[in-house]
C-alpha cells in the first residue's frame, strides 16, 4: 500500500483531501501534523517543531538562570555534578522544586515571584505534552531533555515523561484531546502538590495562614495556566484543521511573559544581589576544622553558592587550609580569609558597576563594608576547633566604603546606623573624639526610640500589598537594638573619660606618638588572644587614669570562666560603685551569676542596676533580660 493510502498511524484511511489531508476511517482516531501529506507539510512541520524547541530552550535557559545565575548550565564548572544533586530526592544537599521558591530569591521577599514561577513551570509542562498530542510522542523528547538537561529539573522531566504517555500513547489517549492533555496533566499536578507539601511542612511553624497560601500559590497558577494553555492550542489546533504552527506563539507568549514580568517588576540586580548574599554566608561560614579532609572538601563544594567552582577548584583552596597542625597558629586561615574577602569585594564592586542606580546598591556597600571588617575568632579556634567570623571590630580598609553607605541611604534606614556606629569607632581610634561624639549622638537621637530607658519595642511593620516588596535591607537582619548599645555604651565612654592629665589617650592613643605600643583601649580587638595583656599594659602605663574602671570591666569581660568573671566584676562594683562602668558591670556581674546558677544573687543585682542607674542604657538591658518590672517591695527591700 502506497503513503497515500495510509495514515501517520499506518491504518487504513477512507480518502485524502485536496488539501492533502489525510482523514482516518475511524472518527475517534486523534489526527496530528504529521497526517498531512506531501513534503511540504512536512518539511514545515519539521521547521516549526525546531522553532518550538529552541524556543523552549530559552524557557529552560531562564529556568536555571533563575535560580543560579548562570546562562547556559551544560556549560558551566561542575554541570554533572549538579545534574545528580538535583537527582537526590532528599538529604542535606539535595535540591527540591520547593527550593525554586526559597533560593534565591524567595517569594516572601518578592512575591511577585509567584506569577513568575508559575507561569514558567505552566510552559514547561504544558508545551511537551502540547506537542506529545499534536506531534506524536516522540516529538516531545527533545522537549523532555531540555526540562531534564537545560533546565536541570531531572525529576520534573521523569515526570512528563509519563504525561506525554498518558496523553498521546494508546491505550491511555482518549479521542477528545483536552480530556488527554487533562489526563495528562494529572502526575505533573502531583509532582508539584508532593513538592508544595514538603516546601510548606518545612516553614509550617513559622508562618501564618496567609504566607503558607503564597508556597501553594505558584503550583496553583501553574495548574490553571497549563490547562488554559491546553484549551487555547487545541482549539486553535481544530480551526485550523491541525496544521503545523499554532505551538510556537502560544510558546513565545508563555516564554515572554515571564522574563518581562521578572525584569519590570524583579529585576536582575535582585537575583545578582540574592546571590551575593548566598555567596556571603558561604564564604564565612563555621567552619568545623575537627572533620577529616575529604568531608571538608565535599562540604566545601556543595555549599558553595551558584556559579560554582570545580571541585577540583575548591579541593585546592580546601587543602591549603589543612596544611598545617591544629595547634598552629592562623596564618594559613588568615590567608584563605584574605582571599575570600578579596573575591567577595571584587563580586561587590562588579556588582555595583554593572547596577549602580540598584535599591540594593546599598546593601551591596554593606556587605562589601562587613566582608573587609571579618576576623578569625582566635580564641574560639584554640578553645573549640572552630573557624568562627566577626565583624564588630571595624577594618581601617572598610572605611571608605562605610563613608560611601553614610552618602547615599535614607536617614531613617538601619544601614545608616551601622555606618555611622562603624565610622565613630573609626574616628575614635583616630582621635577625632568630637566627630565620634556627634556622629554617635545622631544615632541615638534618629534610632533610640525610647530614651528614658524603658525597653524599646520594637515598631509594628507596616502592611504591605500582597505582591509588594519588603524593604531592601530586610534580608540583612540588621541587629539595630545591639547597634543602639553599641552607640550609646561608646558615647557614654568618651564623654566620662576625658582624663584631666592623659586626654583621650587611653583611649585611643597619643596623637603625637606613632610608636607601635602607643595604642588606647578602642585600638585593641576584645577576641585577639593577647587582649587581656595589653589592658593590663594600658593600666600599668597609664596609672589611676579615669579609664581605669572601663579596663578592668573589659578585663572581666574577657574571662571564660564565669566564677573568674563574677570575681572581678564583684570586685570592680565594690571598688568603683560611682564610676561610669558600674552599671555594665552590674548587669555583666547578673548575667555571670546566671551562668553559674546563682539566680537570686543574679536578680539582686540586676534590681540594683535599675534602681541605681535607672536612666542607662544597662538598665533598659536590665528589664528586658529579667522580663519583669521591679516592684515597689523590691525598691524597699533593695534600697
Amino acid at each position: 500500500m502506497t503513503d497515500q493510502g495510509r495514515t501517520a498511524n499506518s491504518k487504513p484511511v477512507a480518502s485524502i483531501s485536496p488539501s492533502g489531508v489525510v482523514f482516518s476511517s475511524r472518527a475517534q482516531e486523534p489526527i496530528d501534523v504529521w497526517a498531512r501529506w506531501g513534503e511540504t507539510y512536512r518539511t514545515r512541520a519539521a521547521i516549526l517543531l525546531g522553532i518550538n524547541v529552541l524556543l523552549f530552550i530559552g524557557v529552560g535557559v531562564f529556568a536555571y538562570w533563575l535560580r543560579s545565575g548562570v546562562v547556559f548550565a551544560p556549560l558551566m564548572d561542575g554541570y554533572f555534578a549538579e545534574l545528580a544533586r538535583t537527582l537526590f530526592p532528599s538529604g542535606a544537599h539535595s535540591i527540591t522544586l520547593g527550593d525554586l521558591l526559597l533560593d534565591p530569591i524567595s517569594i516572601e521577599d518578592v512575591p511577585m515571584q509567584i506569577p513568575i514561577v508559575g507561569l514558567l513551570l505552566a510552559a514547561l509542562i504544558s508545551i511537551p505534552i502540547l506537542v506529545s498530542i499534536l506531534y506524536k510522542f516522540w516529538s516531545a523528547l527533545p522537549f523532555i531533555a531540555v526540562v531534564g538537561l537545560v533546565a536541570l529539573m531531572p525529576w520534573l522531566a521523569i515526570t512528563l515523561l509519563f504525561s506525554c504517555v498518558i496523553a498521546s500513547v494508546k491505550p491511555f489517549r482518549s479521542s477528545f484531546r483536552f480530556t488527554s492533555a487533562l489526563l495528562g496533566l494529572v502526575p505533573a499536578t502531583i509532582y508539584l502538590i508532593l513538592a508544595s507539601a514538603g516546601t510548606v511542612e518545612a516553614f509550617a511553624g513559622r508562618l501564618d495562614p496567609i504566607e503558607r497560601m503564597k508556597f501553594i500559590a505558584p503550583w496553583v497558577f501553574a495548574i490553571v495556566a497549563a490547562a488554559l494553555a491546553f484549551a487555547i492550542v487545541l482549539t486553535l489546533a481544530r480551526l485550523v484543521k491541525h496544521r503545523p504552527g499554532v505551538i510556537a506563539p502560544l510558546l513565545a507568549i508563555m516564554f515572554t511573559i515571564p522574563v518581562v514580568l521578572f525584569e519590570v517588576n524583579v529585576g536582575r540586580d535582585e537575583l545578582y544581589y540574592r546571590l551575593l548574599e548566598d555567596h556571603s554566608e558561604w564564604a564565612f561560614a563555621d567552619i568545623d576544622t575537627s572533620r577529616g579532609l575529604e568531608e571538608a572538601v565535599r562540604h566545601a563544594y556543595w555549599t558553595q553558592p551558584l556559579p560554582k567552582r570545580s571541585y577540583e577548584q575548591i579541593r585546592e583552596s580546601v587543602t591549603q587550609t589543612w596544611q598545617f597542625e591544629l595547634a598552629s597558629d592562623l596564618a594559613p586561615r588568615r590567608t584563605v580569609l584574605t582571599r575570600h574577602k578579596e573575591d567577595y569585594v571584587r563580586r561587590c564592586d562588579s556588582f555595583l558597576v554593572d547596577f549602580a542606580q540598584s535599591r540594593y546598591s546599598p546593601n551591596v556597600l554593606y556587605l562589601k563594608a562587613r566582608a573587609l571588617d571579618m576576623r578569625v575568632d582566635e580564641a574560639e579556634f584554640l578553645k573549640t576547633r572552630w573557624i568562627r567570623f566577626y565583624d564588630d571590630f571595624p577594618n581601617d580598609k572598610s572605611e571608605e566604603s562605610w563613608r560611601v553607605l553614610l552618602e547615599n541611604v535614607p536617614r531613617e534606614s538601619p544601614l545608616r546606623a551601622v555606618a555611622t556606629l562603624r565610622i565613630a569607632q573609626l574616628d575614635t581610634r583616630h582621635n577625632r573624639i568630637e566627630r565620634a561624639v556627634a556622629k554617635l549622638g545622631e544615632i541615638i537621637a534618629d534610632f533610640d526610640t525610647d530614651p528614658r530607658g524603658d525597653p524599646a519595642d520594637n515598631p509594628p511593620l507596616p502592611l504591605i500589598g500582597v505582591l509588594d516588596r519588603q524593604s531592601p535591607e530586610a534580608s540583612l537582619h540588621i541587629p539595630l537594638q545591639r547597634m543602639i548599645l553599641e552607640a550609646h555604651s561608646l558615647l557614654d565612654l568618651l564623654k566620662e573619660n576625658n582624663d584631666p592629665v592623659f586626654g583621650y589617650d587611653p583611649i585611643c592613643g597619643s596623637p603625637f606618638d606613632r610608636s607601635a605600643d602607643q595604642i588606647g583601649m578602642l585600638h585593641l580587638d576584645p577576641r585577639s588572644a593577647g587582649f587581656v595583656a595589653a589592658l593590663e599594659g594600658l593600666k600599668t602605663r597609664y596609672r589611676r587614669c579615669e579609664l581605669e574602671d572601663n579596663i578592668d570591666l573589659a578585663i572581666a569581660k574577657a574571662q571564660a570562666d564565669p566564677n573568674r568573671a563574677v570575681a572581678l566584676l564583684d570586685h570592680l562594683v565594690q571598688r568603683f560603685s560611682g564610676g561610669d562602668a558600674a552599671a555594665e558591670a552590674l548587669f555583666r556581674l547578673g548575667v555571670a551569676y546566671q551562668r553559674t546558677s546563682r539566680p537570686e544573687e543574679a536578680r539582686d543585682s540586676l534590681k540594683r542596676l535599675i534602681l541605681e542607674f535607672p536612666d542607662s542604657i544597662w538598665a533598659r538591658q536590665a528589664r528586658a533580660h529579667m522580663h519583669v518590672p521591679i516592684s515597689r517591695n523590691d525598691r524597699d527591700t533593695t534600697g
